[in-house]
């Protein structure tokens, strides 16, 4: 993780340089801080594994992270000059074997919020990193600050209910057509 954020600050110093001329003034970048980093969850190497409804072994490998600076509020990327950049991280796990949709987890870091998504297929979630958590017991583990996703598509291959915390990731996904993923362990 340290890593990540010593290349992902090069990268935020070389944009505002860039964006930056004689004729603009400074260019103010919200960077995300370690803690808000940790909403990304899962790192280089991590594997998460889950069981699914028949009691096969899932895994998810992190397949990709993706950062990228985004013009604040009040510019776009014509703008000749633009005064706030707003720093965007994606991160994406992929079940190993390619049976099931893509798990991913974003954040867009902006001077008075942070901004906090989660995805699973085609459909995303924002959460409130202040807004209310539950505890959940999933077999023989007990998570707390647990965010509960209900989705709101009937469609089969669509999410019915979700759990997902900020250490761990995605805890339980359970599918329209009656799929489920259930977390064991994320190492």
């Amino acid at each position: 993780m340290k890593t990540f954020i010593k290349s992902f600050l090069l990268l935020l110093f070389a944009s505002a340089f860039l964006v930056a001329c004689e004729n603009c003034g400074s260019t103010n970048i919200s960077e995300p801080t370690p803690e808000d980093a940790e909403w990304l969850v899962y790192g280089t190497g991590d594997t998460a594994t889950f069981t699914d409804n028949t009691n096969d072994t899932v895994y998810y490998v992190r397949t990709g992270i993706y950062a990228q600076s985004l013009p604040g509020e009040g510019f776009s990327v014509e703008d000749e000059c633009i005064e706030q950049i707003n720093t965007q991280v994606t991160n994406v796990i992929e079940d190993a074997a390619g049976a099931q949709p893509i798990l991913g987890t974003l954040i867009l870091n902006k001077p008075d919020s942070l901004i906090v998504k989660i995805g699973v297929g085609q459909e995303t979630w924002q959460l409130d990193p202040n807004g209310i958590t539950e505890t959940k017991v999933l077999g023989d583990s007990t998570y707390t600050d647990v965010y509960v996703v209900e989705g709101s598509s009937t469609e089969p291959e669509n999410v019915r209910t979700l759990f997902f915390n900020r250490r761990y990731g995605f805890l339980f996904i359970e599918f329209q057509n009656g799929n489920k993923l259930n977390l064991i362990r994320l190492q």
